[in-house]
């Protein structure tokens, strides 16, 4: 039985709504999840569900379901067309769908994310867009013959990025793209010295909190643990900016900017509007987690100050490594988060642990060690 009148709409059924949900039944809300399979980890848990795919046409009516039973509308995923959800939105001026449609569709087209990002005078990396084939060759030797090509849209955890380091390399790359070259946009392929990302919140009233600097250690282009929280001194005036340009474009939700560390600044390499994998750590470091402020921003709640547990903090992700039944042949002393996805396999996110203490290094090196004993 939920103690507030509220109703909360989840646009897909993963593991990041999954933590929407549980959330929300923790604050007495009730929830409704549109997803495709009753498998799915957040329709296990959520007090209704609608089944369909999001992905046609014929969801809209689906979604026009949801809004009639819901007082907002959030996504676990940037991949919903904005201008699907447009569709089923028209003529009900009624339901909210937040963070807005205006700020999902800039978002999820790399291209109009980094031109959005210029607009505002966030630092970023250069960008080609490409409008013909000789674009590519043109941006190959002014990007000093390294490159990195980035699906505009659907991308994520390296999937629609590819490397190219050589005219073989980039000859092969054109042929696998004939035809679909307008998908692409160019970047110049750059050493970091480490992935970082910063994290924020904003409300419908303007009130904007946002978490410590955390960062990320990919393993084959996938967030593999966490750790925070770090400095930079770039990262004040990099704060401040967002601030500004979440107060200018009306943001509202979690948000998360994916950053380069490039030694002497930070640069944005994506955002996503959404609650986010390098957020976890929050759920067992904060005072507040991501998955609280999302919904607190949604309702027009208002945002507490806050504050850290520990001075340090990590959160190990949990990788499917084969399609055998995960085991666990030593329970970890962190705080474990299982998502109870149905099947298992190589790069699936399953589940993962957060740590807490007075030392990045020791409570990383017991996470390290403690994670091999869960069997994925």
């Amino acid at each position: 039985m939920s103690i507030h009148k509220k109703t909360i709409g989840i646009l897909g059924g993963g593991q990041l709504a999954r933590m929407l949900v549980l959330k929300a039944h923790q604050m007495g809300l009730s929830t409704v999840v549109l997803a495709e399979k009753l498998s799915d980890p957040a329709v296990q848990i959520a007090n209704s569900w609608i089944k369909s795919s999001i992905s046609s046409n014929q969801s809209i009516k689906d979604i026009r379901k949801l809004m009639l039973i819901c007082d907002v509308i959030t996504f676990e995923s940037e991949f919903i067309s904005a201008e699907l959800l447009k569709k089923a939105l028209k003529g009900r001026k009624s339901t909210k769908i937040l963070p807005s449609l205006e700020c999902l569709g800039r978002i999820q087209d790399r291209l109009k994310q980094k031109e959005w990002l210029w607009d505002y005078e966030l630092p970023t990396l250069d960008h080609v867009k490409i409008n013909s084939r000789e674009d590519i060759d043109l941006a190959f030797k002014a990007f000093d013959q390294k490159v990195v090509f980035k699906k505009r849209t659907g991308g994520y955890d390296g999937y629609g990025t590819f490397v190219i380091k050589s005219l073989t390399e980039l000859s092969a790359f054109k042929k696998s793209i004939k035809n679909e070259e307008f998908n692409y946009i160019i970047e110049p392929f750059i050493q970091f010295k480490s992935e970082k990302s910063l994290i924020f919140a904003r409300n419908t009233l303007g009130q904007t909190v946002s978490f410590p600097m955390i960062q990320s250690v990919q393993k084959n282009n996938q967030c593999d643990y966490v750790f925070g929280p770090v400095t930079h001194a770039a990262e004040k005036n990099l704060k401040n900016k967002i601030i500004k340009f979440l107060n200018q474009i009306n943001y509202v939700g979690t948000i998360a900017f994916e950053l380069f560390d490039l030694g002497n600044k930070l640069v944005i390499n994506e955002i996503a509007p959404r609650v986010h994998n390098t957020g976890h750590f929050s759920q067992d470091a904060l005072s507040i987690d991501q998955f609280e402020l999302h919904l607190r921003c949604v309702l027009g709640m208002n945002l507490p100050e806050i504050e850290m547990k520990q001075p340090a903090f990590v959160m190990v992700n949990l990788l499917g490594l084969s399609t055998r039944i995960p085991t666990i042949k030593k329970f970890p002393t962190g705080a474990f988060h299982w998502y109870n996805k149905t099947e298992n396999r190589p790069r699936r996110k399953m589940g993962h642990v957060n740590y807490i203490g007075r030392s990045k290094q020791k409570i990383l090196k017991k996470a390290l060690l403690e994670r091999k004993g869960i069997l994925l």
